[in-house]
This record gives structure tokens, sequence and C-alpha cells, in this order.
């Protein structure tokens, strides 16, 4: 089963089988027209940063962050970083996005697998 999180800056893609889920962390970038009767949000291209993309595509789209959590008798996160460099706001970003609202949503989704 997927799900999307939706926050501020980041789309999070999770992926649930069981006892674990998978995320993917893409940045985005939050649009409106002029009279706000539309708005929605667009993937920034991974080739053309700041660039955007209307239509995701995982190979196209930038993604700053990818991981696993699950429960072996134990809560278990990984992490795995996209990128070979970040900026010091990047990592406290993301771990505030890991810790605030990708881990409550992955033990809830395991939690409904009555572990």
């Amino acid at each position: 089963m997927t799900h999307i999180i939706l926050t501020d800056e980041y789309a999070v893609h999770l992926h649930h089988k069981d006892n674990l889920v998978s995320f993917k962390c893409y940045p985005i970038a939050y649009w409106s027209n002029i009279d706000n009767s539309e708005a929605g949000f667009n993937y920034i291209d991974k080739e053309k940063e700041p660039d955007e993309r209307e239509i995701f595509e995982e190979d196209k789209c930038l993604k700053k962050l990818e991981g696993s959590f699950c429960w072996r008798g134990v809560w278990e996160g990984r992490l795995y970083f996209t990128d070979q460099e970040y900026w010091g706001e990047d990592i406290e970003e993301l771990s505030r996005l890991y810790n605030d609202k990708i881990v409550p949503v992955c033990k809830n989704l395991i939690n409904k697998d009555e572990i």
C-alpha cells in the first residue's frame, strides 16, 4: 500500500507491506493561481534544479533521503542519503522530517498490522 505525507517542503512517498515501511523524500514547491481557485505542488527536477516538474517521475525528481522503518522486536529505522554533500541546515530539516513526521506514520501503519 502506498501513502504520501505532505509537509511544507517535502512529499514523502511511503510503501507499506507487512511490518516494513520504505520511504523516499522529495522536495516540492507549492503553487496557486492568482485568485487561489486552484493550488497544488510540483516536484523539483533533479537535473535542472530549481526547475519544477508537474508530473512525478521517480527517476527525474530530486530525492533528498530514502530509508526504511520496521518492527523486529524493536523499532528499527535506516536512512540512505542520496547526495554527497548537505548543508547543516538540510540535516537538521531532514532530521525533523524523519523524527516528527515519518517515524510516527510508520509506527502507526505497522501497528495497524498488529505487531
